[in-house]
């Protein structure tokens, strides 16, 4: 990986020597800020909006050809800025955990309705924090949201965004605020409250959405502190149902195509490390396939005490049919399901050998008898992230009811998923399920009516591991963590709502490695390292300092007039009395060309046409064209002295005939 140099002390870097205050001391005394409780959403498009500009990065424009030298000035200057900015996040590790503490203590969980408006003022929170860092916040009520959640108050999303330029790069980062429900008995201290145990932060959500947010806070509120302005333009979606799938944020976001068309790449944040000794940068996505096995008998349910023994019951052939799709000891006996799975490198084999990983832990914690290859953890490991699996997850139509029932179902549908893992193609395993399946329901002799249905799907993605804004994600890791990162596609990552938005959006992502595997995400006393949240966000302000220098390209082919805006890059230049984008020479040169008085004479007569004689050879052919010439004249004499002679003739031939 291309590596570039800083001028950062390691002291800065090492979070061993940071603070001289003890951790176990700071549990009780957080600075918390001041709760933004109140409705009222203060928003910076109040004070902010773009205007125009007569700079242009296009075919036509003077910003099409920048001087490279003042882009390597410029790309210099925010380096040297980088070193401040990352001492100034040293300095602000304590208001950090306060914010992080305040927005833990949001019980946000999004699967309870109860907890509906708690997760709108998390919300109400977030946006004032980007409102007051010169974002332009907006929250959008969402109505189209499942049954389930269709009730008041209506789910909210924030969309936020910074313009600095329409000469720098656009990124779309994705967060969210809700959790899962934490229960107080499984916990060392109240789930909703940030306590602080030799250097572990505990708290519900700390070692996913709050903290990772919390990471993006800071890293902005510090490059503005050090420089008023971010390297690059930022836009965030903040969800607060991501949980639960987030179904009503997917459909506004394919409506508002719009506010993505300006976007270069897309940041999320993934737990994809796997021991302490180096950072993990996934390059994969999984995909999924979510199955429904259809069996239809009658026209209409009956009743078992008079049908029941006469008919053929659809339950009893889908249980058939979907315990035929895994053996006794849960392996898939659909064909061609692995096909087109990539094998693992040897960096990736070694990667799941040093996992930090514990059989026995993992079983304890659960509380169950056996795994499945548990007596190899590379190879129960691979099977987990690297390999498809089929889960069965019900049957829709039957009885769910906690009273007996006497009706026997005629229309059920049995449903399953299968996890897709990179190389793998969609169509390809549909067709071997659907095979199979009509294979089975002849060799069990089903005479119910058999029906798959693909009732959601997404295909698994990977991407280059040395491409350029990949090596702006490694080289930013290893600025904060002096290790070189492994960049791994084989080792693909669950994160559906990433999947989602590469299916809907289209642009590159890069995954930000925030937490380890084994940091009890979801579970009981979910934690992380402080120097681990700390390191996390240096490594935010450092990957946009990265990307600033990567090639901007221009938009205004499907923006009119994006490179006619004026950002805030714009406003401070003007106040300097600066110009953001300096011309080169050769484009001067030009322009000066172009700008060059041009006297318009009249236009020439038009010659004639010239004839064959003007291209003979000289007078010589004008003679010979004069002869041709004369020549039809004298035919023309004979033709009209020719009835005479005729006349004459016929005279002479009377008289010798006489």
């Amino acid at each position: 990986m291309p590596k570039r140099r800083r001028s950062t002390p390691t002291s800065l870097r090492d979070g061993s020597k940071r603070r001289s205050q003890p951790k176990e001391d700071r549990g009780s005394n957080l600075q918390r800020r001041p709760a933004h409780s109140s409705i009222s959403i203060k928003s910076f498009a109040d004070d902010f909006e773009p205007e125009q500009s007569r700079k242009c990065y296009c075919h036509n424009c003077k910003m099409r050809y920048v001087n490279r030298e003042q882009k390597e000035r410029m790309n210099d200057e925010l380096e040297f800025k980088l070193v401040e900015v990352l001492n100034c996040i040293e300095s602000q590790v304590e208001q950090s955990i306060a914010d992080l503490d305040h927005l833990v203590r949001y019980k946000s969980i999004s699967v309870e309705l109860k907890y509906r408006k708690i997760g709108c003022d998390a919300l109400e929170w977030v946006a004032n924090r980007l409102a007051s860092l010169k974002f332009r916040t907006n929250l959008i009520p969402i109505s189209n949201v499942p049954d389930s959640c269709f009730q008041e108050p209506l789910q909210n999303v924030l969309f936020a965004n910074y313009f600095s330029s329409p000469t720098k790069t656009t990124v779309l980062i994705y967060a969210h605020v809700d959790v899962v429900p934490a229960e107080r008995e499984c916990w060392f201290n109240e789930p909703f409250e940030l306590s602080i145990r030799e250097g572990q932060l505990y708290g519900r959500g700390v070692s996913s959405g709050k903290g990772m947010l919390v990471g993006w806070l800071h890293a902005f509120e510090c490059w503005l502190k050090v420089n008023n302005d971010l390297p690059i333009n930022v836009k965030i979606i903040v969800d607060m149902l991501h949980e639960v799938g987030s179904e009503g944020v997917q459909k506004y976001v394919e409506t508002r195509s719009d506010f993505f068309l300006d976007v270069d790449y897309m940041i999320f944040d993934a737990n994809s490390w796997l021991n302490k000794e180096r950072p993990v940068i996934a390059c994969g996505l999984t995909g999924w396939a979510h199955f429904g096995i259809q069996v239809r008998g009658a026209n209409k349910s009956l009743e078992a005490g008079l049908a029941g023994g006469l008919v053929f019951e659809p339950m009893t052939d889908v249980c058939h049919l979907m315990n035929s799709m895994l053996s006794n000891t849960h392996e898939i006996k659909i064909p061609r399901i692995d096909h087109m799975v990539r094998r693992l490198s040897v960096t990736e084999w070694q990667l799941l050998e040093t996992a930090e990983f514990s059989t026995s832990k993992y079983m304890d914690r659960l509380e169950i008898r056996r795994l499945r290859h548990e007596d190899n953890k590379v190879n129960l490991l691979q099977n987990r992230w690297c390999k498809p699996t089929l889960c069965l997850h019900g049957i829709e139509g039957s009885d769910n009811e906690s009273e007996c029932s006497r009706t026997l179902p005629m229309l059920v549908t049995g449903k399953f998923s299968i996890k897709l893992v990179p190389d793998q193609e969609l169509p390809s395993i549909h067709a071997a399920v659907q095979d199979y399946l009509h294979r089975m329901c002849t060799e069990l002799h089903v005479s119910t009516h058999m029906k798959l249905l693909l009732l959601d799907s997404c295909e698994p993605t990977s991407w280059s591991t040395t491409s350029k804004h990949m090596n702006a994600l490694s080289r930013a890791v290893t600025e904060i963590y002096l290790k070189e990162p492994v960049a791994t596609a084989g080792i693909a990552v669950c994160l559906p709502i990433a999947s989602v938005y590469r299916r809907l959006i289209n642009k590159p992502i890069l995954l930000v490695p925030y937490a380890m595997r084994r940091d009890r995400h979801h579970q009981e006393n979910e934690s992380i390292h402080e120097d681990h949240f700390v390191r996390h966000t240096k490594v935010c302000a450092s990957l946009l300092f990265e990307i600033s220098t990567l090639n901007v390209k221009c938009k205004c082919g499907y923006i009119p007039e994006y490179c006619h805006l004026k950002g805030v890059a714009e406003r401070l230049a003007a106040e300097r009395g600066e110009d953001v984008v300096v011309e080169s020479s050769f484009r001067k040169m030009i322009s000066k060309l172009r700008r060059r008085k041009v006297v318009h004479q009249p236009p020439p007569e038009r010659k004639t046409k010239k004839t064959i004689a003007d291209y003979l050879c000289g007078p010589l052919g004008k003679k010979l064209l004069k002869k041709r010439a004369s020549k039809p004249k004298k035919q023309s004499k004979q033709k009209e002295a020719g009835p005479e002679r005729a006349s004459q003739q016929i005279k002479i031939e009377t008289e010798n005939i006489s």
